[in-house]
C-alpha cells in the first residue's frame, strides 16, 4: 500500500473520530469510560502475572476479588461512620444553607451576594406542570447515570477479561503492512492511561488523607464524608479542590467565620502540596499533561457534555495525545517530510 492511501486512511480516521466524538458524545463517553476501566483492570493483571506464574484468567479473577475484598474492608472500618456522616450531610444541608445565609448578611459584600439570590427558590419554577417536568427529569437523570455505570462495568469486565481477543479483532480492521504500527500505537494508549490513572490513584489517596488530618486537627465534623469527597473530586485536576471545598465550607460555617478561614487555608495548602510536590514527582515518572492544554480540554468537554465529562476529560485528552503525537506527527507530518 502506498504511502498516500495511508494518509488518506489516517484522514478518514480523524474525520470519523471527530464526527463520533461530536455527534454522539454521551455514547463515546460511556465506551471510553469501560475501556478506561478495562485498561486499569488490565493493568494490575498483567502487573500480577509479572510476580506470578498465573495465567491471565486466574490473575484477572483475583484482581477483581481484590478490589471487592478492599472495598469491603474499607467498608468495615470506616463504612458505619461514613454512612452516617453522609446522611447527617444531607439531612441538615438546609439548615447550613441559612446558616451561611446569616452568615453573609453580616457583611455588606455578603449582602450583595444574598440580592441575587431569590428568597424562596420556588419562583424559580413558573407553574406546577413545570416542576414536575424538573423533578421527573431529575429523576430519569439519576435513572440513566446508574443504567450508565452499569453499562460502564460491564464493558470494563468484558473487555479485560479477554483483551486479546478484542485488542486483535480491532487490529484486524486495518491493512497488513501496518498492524504493527497499529499494535504499538495502541499498546502506548494502554500505558499512558495506566499510569496516568496510577499517578492518579496515589494523587486522590494523599488528597483524602490530608484532608482528613486537617479536618481532624480543625475540629470539624464529617470529616470522613468531606475527605472522601476531596480524595473523589481531586480526580478533576485543578477545577476538583474548589468543588471540594463547598460542602466543608457550609460545614465550617455552621461554627463561625473564623474556622471558615482556616478551612480556607487548608483546602489551599493541600492543593499546593499536592501540585507542586506530588503531582510533579509522580508525573515525572510516570505521565504528565501539559497544564494549559488541560484545563483549556476541560473547559470545552465540561461545556458540551456536563459534569461527566468533566470528570472523563483528562484521561480522554491522554489518549488523543498519544494519538496525535504517533499517528499525525510521527506517522504523516514526519514522514511526508
Amino acid at each position: 500500500m502506498n504511502f498516500s492511501l495511508y494518509k488518506s486512511l489516517i484522514f478518514i480516521f480523524i474525520i470519523g473520530f471527530i464526527s463520533i466524538f461530536i455527534l454522539h458524545l454521551d455514547f463515546f463517553l460511556v465506551v471510553f469510560s469501560g475501556i478506561f476501566l478495562a485498561v486499569i483492570l488490565n493493568f494490575f493483571s498483567r502487573l500480577l502475572l509479572k510476580k506470578t506464574k498465573l495465567k491471565y484468567n486466574s490473575a484477572f479473577t483475583i484482581v477483581i476479588l481484590s478490589f471487592l475484598s478492599i472495598n469491603i474492608l474499607l467498608f468495615s472500618i470506616i463504612g458505619a461512620s461514613l454512612d452516617s456522616q453522609i446522611y447527617d450531610l444531607i439531612e441538615n444541608f438546609p439548615y447550613m444553607l441559612e446558616n451561611l445565609k446569616s452568615q453573609l448578611g453580616k457583611s455588606n459584600f455578603g449582602i450583595q451576594i444574598l440580592n441575587e439570590i431569590p428568597s424562596d427558590p420556588t419562583i424559580l419554577f413558573k407553574d406546577n406542570k413545570e416542576t414536575t417536568f424538573k423533578v421527573l427529569n431529575s429523576f430519569y437523570s439519576s435513572i440513566s447515570s446508574l443504567s450508565n455505570i452499569i453499562i460502564i462495568l460491564f464493558i470494563g469486565i468484558y473487555l479485560a477479561s479477554n483483551p486479546a481477543s478484542y485488542t486483535n479483532g480491532f487490529i484486524k480492521l486495518f491493512p497488513v503492512n501496518y498492524r504493527t504500527r497499529v499494535r504499538e500505537i495502541l499498546d502506548l494508549i494502554r500505558k499512558t492511561l495506566s499510569m496516568w490513572m496510577l499517578a492518579k490513584l496515589g494523587s486522590m489517596l494523599i488528597v483524602g488523607v490530608l484532608t482528613f488530618i486537617g479536618l481532624k486537627i480543625l475540629g470539624i465534623h464529617y470529616a470522613y464524608a468531606l475527605a472522601l469527597i476531596a480524595a473523589l473530586c481531586s480526580f478533576i485536576p485543578y477545577i476538583g479542590p474548589f468543588i471540594a471545598f463547598i460542602p466543608s465550607l457550609l460545614v465550617a460555617s455552621m461554627n463561625g467565620f473564623d474556622l471558615v478561614l482556616y478551612l480556607a487555608g487548608t483546602y489551599l495548602v493541600i492543593p499546593l502540596i499536592e501540585g507542586y510536590m506530588v503531582t510533579p514527582y509522580v508525573e515525572k515518572r510516570f505521565a504528565s499533561l501539559p497544564p494549559a492544554l488541560t484545563l483549556i480540554w476541560m473547559l470545552f468537554i465540561g461545556i458540551i457534555a456536563g459534569f461527566f465529562g468533566l470528570i472523563m476529560a483528562t484521561p480522554i485528552l491522554a489518549m488523543l495525545i498519544v494519538i496525535v503525537k504517533e499517528v499525525y506527527v510521527k506517522d504523516y507530518l514526519e514522514k511526508e517530510a
